[in-house]
Order: C-alpha cells, then sequence, then structure tokens
C-alpha cells in the first residue's frame, strides 16, 4: 500500500436508449441530457473554514507505553492541548512510523504547512483546535514490541483497546475517529469491525478490509502489492531493529527508530507473513491466512458515519478493497471517489485545501458534535483528459453528486460479436475471437500511458450522446484457454475520435476460482467457461463520439504477470457468450469542477519561465548521490507573482532516462522534496509538473538513472497564473 517515493520502478441519455442506429432497448425510461441537470456550482469546503474550530491552545505531546492485552507494550504518542477539559480525539495507527512516516499525520494530511513549508500534519493542525491527536504504533512496528500481524486478530484487538482507552481517559469527551491512507487507511476499517463503543467515525483513505483485496483481483495477483504481504512490510519491522544509520536508499525507510530494545524481536513477525500460505499465493485462492485478516463483514456492518476515500485509478490499494463501503447502505456516510492514483509523494486526493476543510468539517461534526456543513454525502471527481497519467495525478472536469452508493440508477448491456464490434443486440449466431497470452501487456507498466492493446477488443460504434457511468460494472467472460493456469482480464476502455485509449474499470480472474476464490478447480484445457470476473467501481463521463472498448488479455501493467501465457484463449460471442453491463446515472447532477485547490492568489501574473541546463555524471539507477548521480539545477519562486502552477521539462542532448525530484529549501538551509517527475523509461525528456509553489529557493534533482555521462540536459521551467496563463 505504501508507495516508495524513489522506487526503481517507479447520458446522458442512453442514446435514446439506442446507442448504436436502429438499437432501441424496451422498457427502460430515456434519461435526460446530463448538460441539463447541473447544480450552479460545486460544493467549496474552503468555504466553511470560518465555521469551524478554530486554532487557540499551546499543545504539548506525552509518550505512553500501553501493554496490550498479551502484554506486549504498544508505543503512543499523544498532541493535545495544554489546558483543562475534554476534548474529541483523532487515532492514527500505523506500521510505518519511525521508518517511512512520521508521528505526526502528514501522510494523510500533507495541506496545512507551516512558515517553512513544511507539512504540520493532524499533530500540528487538529490539536491547537481542541483535539487530542493519538499516533499508535501497530504491535511489531515503530517502537511498539511484538510481532508484526498484518491486520490479523491481534490487530484487531489492540486496535479495539487502544480505541477504548482513548475514550476513557480524562482529557477524552469520549469521541474517538480514526483516519490515515493506505495500510494506514486500512486499521480505521479494522477498528470498525471489532465494534468499540468509543469509536465514533472512521475516514478511511486508499484502505482496505480484507487483506485478500490487497493482493488479488479474483486470483490474478497485483503489481508489487502482491508481494508486499510476503516480505515487503517484514522489511519494516527489521530497519527499525539496525542502526541509525539514516535512510536506506533502496527500501527508502529510515533505520534504527528502535535500535537496541527488543532485539530478539527483530523479524518475528515473518511467520504472520502471507508466505506461510504457500501455493495458495500461486493460485490466488482465498486461504485461512485471509479469512484470518478478512474485517469485510464486521467494517460493512459498522453502525457508524463512515466517509471513504478512494482514487479508482489506485496503483497501490486497488479501488476493488473497497468493496465493503460499497455494500454499506448507512444514511450518514460520505464517499469522495477521484479518478487518482495512490497519490505518492503527492497527497492521498490530489484535492489541495478542498481536502484539508473536508476532514476538518467531517471531524468537527462527527467528534466535536459542531453543526457544520460536510457537503454532499456522495462526490465523484470526474475527468476528460484521455492521458491516463493526467488523470491519475488529479486532471479534473467535473463533480458528479449523489445521495446514496451507487449513483447509477440503470444499466445498459453490451455485446461483443466476432467482428470484434459490440452493441446492445445480442448476436444471433455463435462467435469467437482468438489470440496468444503473452506476458506483453505488463511491459508497459513503464509507460505513463498504457495502451492496452494485448489479447482481442471488441468496440461499440461512436456514441452519438454522453453516458455517464457510476457504479460497480458485471462481466459474463465466457471464454476457454489451453494452459492449465492463466490469468484473464478485461478492460473497459473509452475510445476516443484518435483511436487514444483510457482505462475506466478493470475486471480480472484465474479460471481456476471459477466456483469462487476460496475453491480451487482445475481448468480442461479447451472446454469452454463461463467466468464472472469481478469489476472496479466506476465514475465516467463517456462523450459522444467516443467509443466504449472491451479489451480481453492475459497480461496488464496492473498486474504481476504470473501466469500469462497460453497458446490460445478463445473469447465466446453470441446467444450465450460474452457481456458486460455498465451502471448508468439517468439524471447526472454535474458541477464544474472549478473549486480552489490552493490558498487565494494575488493579484498578478506568473513569473516569467526559467531556463538552463545541466550536465550528468554517472548513471545512478535509482540510488541519487549529488554531484555524482544527480545534478542540481537552482532558482527562486518569486513572492511578487502568482504562480499557481508550473510545468517543467527536461531534455538531454543525447538519449537518456532521466528522473526529476523537485526540492524547497527550508529556513536552516536544508532540503525538501515537494514533487517528482513522471519518471517513466521515456529516453527523449523528462516532465514534472507542480501545483502552486510557495515562494522560496528551489533546486530541481536530475538524477540520470539510464544514460551517458557528459550528457547536456536543457530545463525550462513555465509558471502559470491562477487562470491558466504562463509568465512571459
Amino acid at each position: 500500500m505504501q508507495t516508495l517515493r524513489r522506487a526503481l520502478i517507479p447520458l446522458v441519455a442512453l442514446l435514446s436508449l439506442a446507442l448504436l442506429p436502429g438499437q432501441a432497448v424496451a422498457a427502460k425510461k430515456p434519461p435526460k441530457n446530463p448538460g441539463a441537470a447541473q447544480p450552479a456550482s460545486a460544493f467549496d469546503y474552503s468555504a466553511q473554514a470560518g465555521k469551524l474550530t478554530q486554532p487557540r491552545y499551546e499543545t504539548e505531546r506525552e509518550v505512553i507505553q500501553l501493554p496490550a492485552y498479551d502484554g506486549e507494550l504498544l508505543y503512543i504518542e499523544v498532541v493535545r492541548p495544554k489546558a483543562a477539559g475534554r476534548f474529541p480525539v483523532i487515532l492514527e495507527s500505523s506500521p510505518y512510523h519511525g521508518t517511512l512516516a512520521d508521528r505526526d499525520g502528514t501522510r494523510i494530511f500533507p495541506g496545512p504547512k507551516d512558515a517553512d513549508d513544511n507539512p504540520i500534519g493532524l499533530t500540528g493542525y487538529f490539536a491547537p483546535r481542541g483535539y487530542a491527536v493519538v499516533m499508535m504504533d501497530l504491535r511489531g512496528t515503530g517502537r511498539s514490541q511484538g510481532c508484526l500481524d498484518h491486520l490479523g486478530d491481534k490487530d484487531g484487538r489492540d486496535l479495539e483497546q487502544v480505541v477504548e482507552w482513548a475514550a476513557s481517559e480524562p482529557w477524552s469527551n469520549g469521541r474517538v475517529g480514526m483516519t490515515g491512507h493506505s495500510y494506514v487507511g486500512s486499521t480505521p476499517s479494522v477498528a470498525a469491525a471489532q465494534n468499540p463503543t468509543g469509536l465514533k467515525t472512521i475516514v478511511p483513505s486508499a484502505g482496505l478490509a480484507s487483506m485478500y483485496h490487497h493482493q488479488f483481483q479474483a486470483g490474478v495477483p497485483y503489481f508489487l502489492q502482491w508481494a508486499g504481504v510476503q516480505w515487503t512490510y517484514e522489511y519494516l519491522t527489521v530497519a527499525r531493529k539496525l542502526p541509525p544509520v539514516g535512510r536506506d536508499p533502496v527500501n527508502n525507510a529510515d533505520t534504527g527508530d528502535d535500535f537496541g530494545n527488543n532485539m530478539e524481536e527483530t523479524g518475528c513477525g515473518a511467520d504472520n507473513s502471507a508466505l506461510v500460505a504457500g501455493e495458495d499465493q500461486f493460485s490466488g485462492r482465498y486461504a485461512d491466512w485471509h479469512l484470518e485478516r478478512d474485517w469485510n463483514s464486521g467494517a460493512t456492518d459498522a453502525d457508524i458515519p463512515v466517509f471513504a476515500v478512494h482514487g479508482i485509478n489506485d496503483n497501490a490499494a486497488r479501488v476493488g478493497a473497497l468493496e465493503w463501503f460499497f455494500e454499506r447502505r448507512n444514511p450518514q456516510d460520505k464517499l469522495w471517489l477521484g479518478q487518482w492514483d495512490h497519490g505518492s509523494p503527492c497527497c492521498p486526493t490530489h484535492r489541495g485545501i478542498q481536502w484539508t476543510y473536508a476532514l476538518h468539517a467531517w471531524f468537527d461534526k462527527q467528534l466535536a458534535q459542531r453543526k457544520v456543513n460536510t457537503g454532499p454525502p456522495m462526490e465523484l471527481f470526474l475527468a476528460d483528459d484521455q492521458s491516463f497519467s493526467a488523470v491519475r495525478t488529479g486532471a479534473r472536469t467535473e463533480i458528479l453528486t449523489g445521495n446514496t452508493w451507487p449513483v447509477a440508477d440503470s444499466d445498459l448491456t453490451f455485446f461483443p460479436d466476432a467482428e470484434g464490434g459490440m452493441s446492445q443486440t445480442q448476436p444471433a449466431a455463435d462467435g469467437s475471437q482468438s489470440f496468444t497470452g503473452t506476458p506483453e501487456g505488463f511491459s508497459e507498466f513503464l509507460n505513463s500511458d498504457p495502451t492496452w492493446e494485448t489479447g482481442v477488443s471488441f468496440a461499440t460504434e461512436p456514441f452519438e450522446q454522453d453516458v455517464v457511468m457510476a457504479g460497480i460494472p458485471t462481466m459474463e467472460l465466457v471464454a476457454s484457454v489451453t494452459a492449465p493456469r492463466v490469468h484473464l482480464i478485461a478492460n473497459l476502455l473509452d475510445e476516443d475520435a484518435e483511436g487514444k485509449r483510457r482505462r475506466i474499470s478493470q475486471f480480472a480472474i484465474n479460471p481456476e476460482l471459477r466456483n469462487g476464490i476460496a475453491t480451487e478447480t482445475p481448468v480442461v484445457p479447451g472446454e469452454r467457461y463461463t467466468l464472472e470476473p469481478p469489476g472496479f467501481a466506476m465514475a465516467h463521463h463517456l462523450r459522444a463520439g467516443h467509443r466504449l472498448v472491451l479489451q480481453v488479455t492475459t497480461s496488464d501493467p496492473d498486474k504481476a504477470p504470473l501466469f500469462a501465457e497460453d497458446p490460445n484463449v478463445s473469447v465466446f460471442t453470441g446467444p450465450d457468450g460474452t457481456n458486460v453491463t455498465v451502471p448508468v446515472v439517468s439524471a447526472p447532477s454535474l458541477a464544474a469542477d472549478n473549486v480552489p485547490l490552493d490558498e487565494s492568489a494575488i493579484d498578478a501574473p506568473a513569473q516569467p519561465p526559467v531556463e538552463g541546463t545541466v550536465t550528468t555524471a554517472a548513471p545512478g539507477g535509482g540510488v541519487m548521490v549529488g554531484d555524482v548521480t544527480s545534478q542540481y539545477f537552482e532558482f527562486d519562486v518569486s513572492a511578487d507573482h502568482d504562480n499557481a502552477a508550473m510545468e517543467g521539462v527536461a531534455t538531454p542532448a543525447q538519449q537518456a532516462d532521466l528522473d526529476l525530484y523537485l526540492d524547497r529549501q527550508s529556513a536552516d538551509g536544508s532540503w525538501t522534496e515537494v514533487a517528482a517527475g513522471t519518471n517513466d523509461a521515456d529516453l527523449t525528456g523528462e516532465e514534472i509538473a507542480t501545483g502552486r509553489l510557495l515562494p522560496g529557493h528551489y533546486r530541481l534533482e536530475v538524477h540520470n538513472f539510464l544514460g551517458p555521462p557528459g550528457n547536456e540536459v536543457a530545463i525550462k521551467l513555465t509558471f502559470f497564473d491562477s487562470d491558466g496563463n504562463p509568465g512571459t
């Protein structure tokens, strides 16, 4: 779930319900045009700032070692007002404290910053406003004793105990809320499943309630995260026990946070890792190991308000992991569903100050019990950009709102045909399309904009009108394979008039698990099966003139290509053939997404562009060493200009794989990273883009990942004002 900072790999109408000429659909009410139902404006959370709790307290920090039920000591830090009284409690429970993250909650709350542009996190923001902020190290991590449990029963019992402890302390008002991002966004749902009386709300961002959904989509392993619970997280428990030598440049984890304490516990969580599941880690079968770490049912049934935050294109905690929330029917719940990815190293939501005040308002209402507006129950953030990389990193067009999930109130079913087409009319005759399964699709993981062209594709005619989709699609994939084990992946794509494709949902399944993820049934080569691969939640405005494409393949950038080779995969069409159903909003409530994402700008143009060159030294392959494998280009950001955004381009004279990182200098002379480039495998240049940059001194680190030394690299940085005009 945690994405490493510098990793090496780094409608409207249903067309009158006749999307295609002559294809009427009976017994369905024609929806309204999406453009006719737009509210006046999107909800602006920053406009609520004056109605929320204000900073008025000095604060203090206390360290506590709380004995767990089995005697192990759980390390806790509490930052609270330095005043008498009972305060609402915000709890972050993390395995990353001291190695990959601080104990201030800056990962979930990076927006509020001090005068040096350093994030102040949950502790620095909420404690002065009258909250007690509790930072808990999960057992076996940070400075807590015990062995890493991977969200097992021991973690569940610890979380329940810490919640009840925090609710009963003399400085607490008895109301505890939890939040966090990634693994830290999973502990809230685990805690909710225990039903502690003191837990009044949770705000999980990019979290999950079942470790199975962290590893697999119906038996098909996710790239990187499949291995995370086998050995990657265990490394963090070892790093804390190593001598304090600083940051490991490969794993990007600080060492020595618990050096010298209980050294016999070093690596003792290995017995709890997913490796103990053996062959099930290859078949993807739901094993006993997963059963012991499945809190879906309890989280779904938890009778508390939940504010869930997730990105549809999250590449580390897939949106399929939000299954537990989608099954809830609590009218007090709230959802932010965006197009963004996991947000590293930028932010959990790409919503800037909107996220700051949305979280603040939610806790003010649920914990401080203030009468504040927390916005629409369902907000789905849409983006028209066909660039997948732009969409994942914050592109925005409009916001779809609703009162309940799913927002869709209708659906459309499409049927592929043997000629590669797809329509609402079921083919009268049987047919098929076949292909050779290969791992080639995975190779595009280095491409910021994959093409999704392996396997076979089925495409509709261009849509005559817009259609808004919001919900979870379903699919019947009728197929045969010839390999005893192969993964089948089906992507739903939006294809524009130029043929550029963008993924809007994904299905996947290991055919051996066709009878359920806990049941492994051998595959008979060549036998025709009707499979029901689960699909990712989707929120998309498919525009007139675009096509809906269904691509079926055996490898994909999102999945580990363990079993991608098959001499002959056949996808069957016809009366009992493959079909896909998408959820449709008949009268969507859409508003332009033009709310501010940063603080108010000054009334001035953006500063002029900055240009220059650096000359590369030795290639570093991901190991950054200043003036050896990385060169720096320094520049200033003016306080007298409206620099709402910046775009940078680094162009090498000779082909080279470059990586870019942007650092800001603090008052003490130290440097803090504030942004990273696309950092893909493009050999012709590298790009970087940011939101508003605070005034100050910056440096652009140009890392020679793989390229010749002595290579001149041209740098150009262009600044834009709040209206999108470049500085001149």
